[in-house]
């Protein structure tokens, strides 16, 4: 019993050693899927540019196939790790797809998703600085997507201006109703702007909640350690005045001391 389960931990510690070197190259690459993502269905570029774009697409995606080989081979439980890890089964297969119009705007989201996932690790407990951070991100990657899915749909969206304007609106949760995307991608992603604007605001709350109440404790902490100080203090001073009212008391206290 115990080599099968030495050998499993091992194959656990090479696992997260894989995991832990190919973190932040991964976030880089998720991030970096999105321009090409947009370039590669941009109707004004060149056949030239939008190919370039699909080649680079492809090429990020073949990239996390290939990490996630690499992560299977080592996992000691195949089944288990692929469960654990469908979101990175989705950025594989979704792209087989591409022909489909519907999933063009969610070819994008595991990705996004994935680097998301990987920023709140790599930030560690950097909480406000990451909602701030995740919350631009979010505006900027739904309005890439959807300006890529509203294409030619006759909505009110028709450029990336009016989808930046859209995804402000949003995930705000303001929503004035002026623009609106019309395709079923667009309305997906429009889902999930929404939810990720009500947890962002959650978040935030919770994060300026917890620092005022962290910073009320440090003033409770000061104010006990201040009072300590001065009872210490007190303390010091009636004792320096009954060893001058009586000498012998400091002789006793040395001799209690040797």
């Amino acid at each position: 019993m115990s080599a099968p389960r030495s050998r499993e931990a091992g194959d656990e510690v090479r696992l997260r050693r894989v995991e832990h070197a190919t973190e932040v190259p991964m976030l880089i690459l998720a991030f970096a899927y999105l321009p090409a993502f947009v370039v590669s269905y941009l109707p004004g570029a060149s056949a030239d540019v939008r190919l370039a774009g699909a080649v680079v697409e492809y090429a990020i995606v073949g990239v996390f196939a290939l990490e996630l080989l690499v992560r299977l081979s080592v996992a000691e439980r195949k089944l288990a790790f692929l469960k654990r890890n469908w979101l990175d089964v989705v950025i594989v297969a979704l792209p087989l797809l591409r022909p489909l119009r519907f999933l063009r705007a969610a070819r994008a989201l595991p990705l996004i998703a994935r680097g998301l996932v990987a920023l709140r690790r790599v930030m560690g407990n950097y909480r406000g600085a990451y909602v701030l951070l995740v919350g631009v991100l979010s505006v900027l990657s739904g309005a890439l997507v959807v300006s890529v899915a509203e294409q030619g749909a006759g909505g009110p969206i028709d450029s990336f201006g009016d989808a930046l304007w859209w995804s402000v609106t949003t995930i705000t949760t303001v929503g004035y109703g002026d623009t609106h995307p019309v395709t079923a991608g667009g309305r997906l992603v429009a889902s999930l702007l929404m939810i990720v604007g009500i947890a962002l605001f959650g978040l935030l709350t919770a994060s300026v909640a917890a620092y005022f109440v962290e910073d009320r404790a440090e003033d409770r902490e000061d104010v006990s350690n201040r009072e300590l100080l001065r009872k210490l203090e007190a303390l010091e001073a009636r004792l320096a005045e009954m060893e001058s009212r009586d000498p012998n008391l400091t002789g006793r206290r040395d001799d209690r001391r040797r």
